[in-house]
């Protein structure tokens, strides 16, 4: 993947601020006019180079209970266990990885229940995998999908992180309708998932503001960081002092270069995602931000070699 120009990159990081922005405000906040931004932006959406998709979360939409999984591999067989899990439509994250892991992913068990199976008969009985180990996600203190705004300035201000966990929602069939169609163009037109419902474009379009102000609904923009000029992402598992583990999730999830911080019930108490420019920002993030945290006991780092999947669909629109 060839590295953008830099008004393309500015493009694609005013977009990961929001999705379904207008191209006017895309050109307002990357510095160009709203022909340039529209060419320019629509030529990266076509071509595939820049997605924008409607992501559900599990969590708020009670779909189901989030599960890291860490595997090792055989020798010659990491690649088949990729296909395997990339092709399952219950996986969310999935990437391969340095470290103590050679593959890292992320499922979405629908049941305790399922739980069991989900682990022993299906992943750790994967053709290949000799070792494994897994964590319950309870509780995510944030997920970006802005991590690019630093590209933008010091005009655009990261959001604080808001600390209060929101309410599971419940969805009828045209929330699961309206998630089915934006999963994989997020900046579908109203008017044209309206045409597969009874509620009309108005209507759609309140479904869809309600859905992402319960943050049951996230429009990420996924790009290949490297892309963006980011050569570096890496996985930290922490072991904290479980006093000051909200303090040193806020205090992670606050840093420009993190995009996600979740806490975990396995063996790692925290772990945290960082997109980083080079290979050469690693020690001063280990060392200055990671190290400077209090109640820290030990750190557990993992590089990012390829990553292969970064959302789920739970939902299909019918045929």
């Amino acid at each position: 993947m060839h590295e953008l120009s830099d008004l393309d990159r500015r493009i694609v990081a005013a977009l990961q601020l929001d999705g379904r922005s207008s191209w006017s405000e895309v050109a307002r906040l990357a510095g160009t006019t709203e022909s340039t931004a529209s060419r320019r932006g629509g030529r990266l959406l076509e071509d595939g180079t820049v997605r924008v998709i409607g992501v559900a979360d599990p969590l708020i939409c009670g779909l189901g209970q989030p599960v890291l999984v860490q595997l090792g591999c055989a020798p010659g067989s990491v690649r088949k266990v990729i296909d395997v899990l990339a092709a399952r439509p219950d996986t969310r994250f999935l990437t391969l990885s340095t470290g103590t892991w050679d593959v890292i992913t992320e499922i979405i068990v629908p049941s305790q229940r399922q739980l069991t199976s989900a682990l022993v008969d299906d992943l750790g009985a994967l053709p290949g995998v000799h070792s494994s180990s897994s964590a319950l996600i309870t509780k995510t203190f944030t997920m970006r999908h802005d991590w690019s705004r630093r590209l933008l300035g010091d005009a655009v201000q990261r959001p604080p992180v808001r600390p209060s966990p929101p309410a599971r929602i419940t969805l009828d069939e045209n929330d699961q309708h309206l998630l089915a169609a934006l999963a994989d163009d997020g900046r579908r037109p109203y008017r044209d998932v309206a045409k597969h419902l009874t509620l009309g474009e108005t209507g759609v379009r309140r479904r869809v503001e309600r859905l992402v102000a319960a943050r049951a609904l996230v429009f990420s923009t996924l790009v290949t960081p490297a892309a963006l000029g980011f050569h570096v992402e890496l996985l930290a598992w922490l072991k904290v002092d479980l006093g000051r583990l909200d303090e040193i999730a806020h205090l992670l999830a606050g840093r420009p270069e993190v995009r996600y911080v979740s806490a975990t019930a396995g063996s790692a108490d925290l772990v945290c995602e960082v997109i980083l420019p080079d290979a050469s920002d690693i020690y001063a993030f280990t060392t200055r931000v990671l190290g400077a945290l209090p109640g820290v006991r030990s750190v557990d780092i993992g590089l990012e070699l390829e990553n292969h999947k970064r959302a789920y669909r739970p939902f299909h629109l019918a045929e």
